[in-house]
């Protein structure tokens, strides 16, 4: 599997692989609807891509199966989605991933990554504390925005979290 930045023309392709890493919430409690909710419009994935924040896993015949859309914030890396598509789920692909998106902040000299998830659903938030990501019990006011956003569009705010994972903390499991 080749991870590498992503394309210009990779943008239009990136909707389907998050739609299908979706259908995982058609079996998690209350948040079946996630399966068929909104994705990230392909001009923002266009956007991002255009400030190099955007990774694609590849296999060898060139089919993308998954990718991390990031955003340089202050001095972290603040991680927007991390998508598999599910017909390569549980491979290791996110853990690369999140491994090249790691390996951008150390090179930019950013001092940590940091996203939002669920607290409750076992491919979000115990996943991410097992690569050291760490929940944060007061987020700060950025990150409360994105809750306070994420709460806007329906995400139960009971059970969405802030996490960060400071440089010099990663642990990639294969």
């Amino acid at each position: 599997m080749l991870i590498r930045p992503a394309r210009l023309t990779d943008a239009a392709d990136l909707p389907a692989i998050e739609k299908s890493a979706a259908q995982l919430y058609s079996g998690a409690a209350g948040l079946a609807w996630l399966a068929d909710g909104p994705l990230i419009a392909q001009a923002a994935h266009e956007s991002r891509i255009l400030q190099q924040s955007v990774w694609v896993a590849e296999t060898d015949e060139g089919v993308l199966t998954g990718f991390i859309s990031t955003e340089i914030v202050d001095t972290e890396l603040h991680i927007w989605e991390l998508s598999v598509h599910m017909d390569w789920q549980r491979r290791g692909i996110g853990g690369l991933l999140m491994a090249s998106a790691y390996q951008h902040a150390l090179a930019q000299g950013l001092s940590a990554l940091t996203l939002t998830t669920f607290s409750d659903v076992a491919w979000c938030a115990p996943a991410y504390a097992r690569l050291g990501f760490q929940q944060l019990l007061q987020p700060g006011q950025r990150l409360q925005e994105t809750l306070d956003a994420e709460a806007l569009h329906g995400l139960p705010p009971g059970r969405r979290i802030a996490m960060r994972l400071p440089m010099g903390m990663f642990t990639q499991r294969h």
